[in-house]
């Protein structure tokens, strides 16, 4: 196999990955909700006080403060997420899971558990470890090569 029939086979793949409808394990979450939810959650569990803002969320997750305003605004209407305003610079909204929140992240977070514990099971531990090494090596190789183009 050539370089080119690589890469080709490479980008097929990950587009395979990309065009999974893991929705059908999160219920009345998309896949970008489910990594909201799970950014505030993770924010929240290091840090106590008011909750993570926009922005922090924003840079968390890699994408604009719009983007993420809109799925914040979705997801507080869902009744996942509440929103609290700093006392001190009423400019500042801090962005907090509800209990129904927790829930719902939760048991996504089991359905999403349970769906590897199947695949690792079916594709033996032995080749999930190497897959993950070389996955992990095609990662740092790649952002490497980004980097560099950047520069």
């Amino acid at each position: 196999m050539d370089t080119s029939e690589i890469q080709e086979k490479v980008l097929k793949t990950t587009d395979r990955f990309h065009k999974m409808r893991l929705e059908c394990l999160l219920p009345d979450l998309s896949k970008r909700e489910y990594e909201l939810l799970a950014a505030v959650q993770e924010y929240m569990d290091g840090h106590t006080g008011r909750g993570i803002r926009i922005s922090g969320l924003a840079a968390r997750l890699k994408v604009s403060s719009p983007a993420v305003s809109r799925m914040v605004g979705t997801l507080e209407e869902k009744g996942y997420i509440g929103r609290g305003i700093d006392k001190e610079d009423r400019r500042n909204t801090y962005i907090t899971l509800t209990e129904k929140g927790k829930e719902t992240k939760a048991a996504a977070e089991a359905a999403l558990c349970g769906l590897m514990e199947r695949v690792t099971l079916r594709m033996g531990e032995r080749d999930m470890e190497e897959l993950l090494r070389l996955w992990n090596r095609l990662a740092d190789i790649m952002e490497k090569e980004l980097e560099q183009e950047d520069v």
